[in-house]
């Protein structure tokens, strides 16, 4: 589930690379360090989502238009607690594990649509600090690759 050197797809390669150019040095960027210009072609793609430390809670602030559709609604504002996603737990365990590590997690699995369509997927959560020490804010990334028949996971 949880990947330190996953077979990315390139969206999420250039996402976390993008990331890694911007540390100058640190454990993580800033999120003025991040400049929306520069990932354009990826933002439909990315969630800038907001840490609360106490008790520990993921908000969305940002959703991309493409998660949006493929989760079929627009999710900003809402806290990850709120939402019906598929496999919450793994996707808190991927915060939670990029707030306490200080460093990008990844997975790699399946997600099967409301229609039964199962579909490869990646994910990545790159951390971001206001501090340099506190993770305050992370961008998340989702990229779906080649569309599974439903009889995927049977085999």
């Amino acid at each position: 589930m949880y990947l330190t050197s996953p077979r990315r797809l390139p969206s999420i390669t250039e996402l976390h690379e993008y990331w890694l150019s911007r540390c100058a040095g640190r454990p993580m960027p800033s999120r003025a360090d991040i400049d929306p210009a520069d990932i354009r072609h990826l933002l439909p793609a990315i969630a800038l989502v907001d840490i609360e430390p106490q008790p520990f809670r993921v908000r969305y602030r940002v959703v991309g238009t493409r998660l949006v559709e493929d989760m079929g609604h627009d999710f900003t504002g809402f806290y990850l607690d709120e939402l019906r996603f598929d496999k919450p737990g793994e996707l808190l365990a991927l915060y939670r594990g990029a707030v306490e590590e200080k460093r990008p997690t990844f997975r790699s699995g399946t997600w099967r649509r409301p229609d039964g369509v199962v579909w490869g997927m990646e994910t990545a959560i790159l951390p971001l600090s206001d501090d340099g020490m506190h993770v305050t804010q992370c961008l998340a990334i989702e990229d779906f690759n080649d569309v599974r028949d439903p009889g995927f996971l049977a085999s």
